[in-house]
């Protein structure tokens, strides 16, 4: 029969202390119960560990091998709990999340710093994909969360909105509105919108679309719009479009940001999930994102 830890415990007591009174003190148990299991220890494993004298207790050489290797064995047992208790509490192990371009420049590094500081034993696997690929990708298990703009989702899908992103017009840098203090969006009916098609993000295209119309007027789209040839258009002086503030930092060359006038409009970005899900380093994840809004005032005060 394999030898318990709570004999190894008993027996690194004894040999440490060198006396079965002393030892059986330390761990909680009755000095005849102590002396019982060393012994059922040294018949387990064929050999005599221990040399008992009328004075002091002192280990054989087989002893003084064994010794070294159960203080080895209950390290890892100690360290297999701590990390267990840990992935438990979401504070350890792996969480895949997606994310679509509008979080890329600063939410997620954000993000990610952020949960490297406080759970540096959680392991963060970060994926871009399109936010029309959200959905699919937490129904086949190929992410945990994602970080997408606002939309309506299927059931069975939870968001919550982790923070609101002034949105900002995209103009070439020999633009007339290029420089300007704001612009209304009403003077951009005449503008080509060099946005991506709905397919590839529906809740970006609908805001900005929506931003339009509140300004009275339908969107003239690019048909030929996606991917890096909008920033090429938009370089070249063949259209705008609304893009996310925190791209500033990120520009390509030849583009410019200019705000919007007030009250400006913004891009609500959600944290997606599957309402089913267990990992437990999901609610890390949204407790991060609570705090780095809170620090980075990302959500605005509520109205009234």
């Amino acid at each position: 029969m394999e030898p318990e830890l709570r004999q190894m415990r008993y027996f690194v007591a004894v040999a440490e202390r060198r006396n079965f009174t002393r030892a059986a003190d330390d761990v909680f148990v009755a000095q005849q119960a102590l002396s019982q299991q060393i012994k059922a220890l040294e018949q387990s494993l064929g050999v005599r560990l221990l040399e008992r004298t009328s004075r002091r207790v002192e280990l054989t050489p087989a002893g003084a091998a064994y010794l070294a290797d159960c203080r080895k064995v209950l390290a890892a047992a100690a360290r297999a709990g701590r990390r267990a208790r840990a992935v438990a509490a979401g504070e350890a192990g792996r969480l895949r999340v997606s994310y679509t371009l509008t979080s890329v420049y600063e939410t997620v590094p954000l993000l990610v710093d952020h949960l490297a500081e406080t759970c540096p034993e959680l392991t963060v696997e970060t994926r871009e994909i399109f936010a029309s690929d959200v959905c699919g990708a937490l129904r086949d298990e190929r992410c945990d969360v994602a970080l997408a703009p606002a939309t309506a989702r299927p059931r069975g899908i939870v968001q919550r909105t982790v923070r609101w992103e002034e949105l900002k017009v995209a103009v070439s840098e020999s633009h007339p509105l290029a420089g300007a203090p704001a612009v209304d969006p009403a003077l951009l009916r005449n503008e080509t919108f060099q946005l991506w098609p709905r397919e590839m993000s529906p809740g970006y295209y609908d805001t900005v679309v929506g931003v339009c119309r509140e300004a009275g007027f339908e969107p003239v789209l690019d048909p030929a719009a996606s991917g890096t040839n909008a920033w090429a258009h938009i370089a070249a002086g063949r259209g705008v479009n609304l893009v996310v503030a925190s791209l500033v930092r990120h520009l390509p060359r030849g583009i410019a940001l200019v705000p919007l006038a007030e009250p400006r409009a913004g891009l609500a970005i959600e944290a997606v999930w599957r309402a089913d899900s267990s990992h437990p380093a999901v609610d890390r994840f949204l407790d991060a994102l609570a705090l780095l809004g809170e620090r980075h005032a990302w959500l605005p005060p509520p109205s009234g």
